[in-house]
């Protein structure tokens, strides 16, 4: 259980990296960064789903501690690996212009396969608290 404490403290520390990394973009302009991530909004979209992440992963952590509820360690690397690749799925499309990201079928097959394993992942935990 230990692993959700810690997972959840690795993706606040991206979060906040990416905080800097969208007023690095938008506020400091730094072109090179302007460059490489165009579609700077879902920077901040990346930023806030990491939180959004973190945030839920510490509630079901103490959730899980409080009424004495072991998750399956399939179920906590679910939350943590769908926790991850969730909001990365937005730095990619970041790179594209603007309205102009056209998933391909890779990018399509894992961002589906990221939702089914974060799905199982927190869908376990929730019914476990039930």
């Amino acid at each position: 259980m230990s692993l959700l404490v810690i997972g959840a403290s690795v993706f606040i520390i991206i979060s906040l990296a990416l905080a800097w990394l969208g007023t690095a973009i938008r506020i400091m302009r730094i072109e090179a960064l302007q460059r490489l991530f165009p579609s700077s909004d879902h920077i901040i979209k990346s930023h806030i789903d990491f939180l959004l992440m973190a945030l839920l992963i510490i509630a079901f952590y103490l959730l899980g501690m409080q009424l004495d509820v072991v998750y399956p360690d399939w179920a906590i690397w679910a939350m943590l690996i769908g926790g991850f690749t969730n909001p990365f799925t937005f730095i990619i499309v970041a790179m594209s212009p603007p309205d102009a990201f056209q998933p391909g079928p890779i990018f399509g097959i894992g961002a589906m396969a990221s939702f089914i394993v974060t799905t199982v992942g927190f869908v376990t935990a929730a019914i476990m608290i039930l």
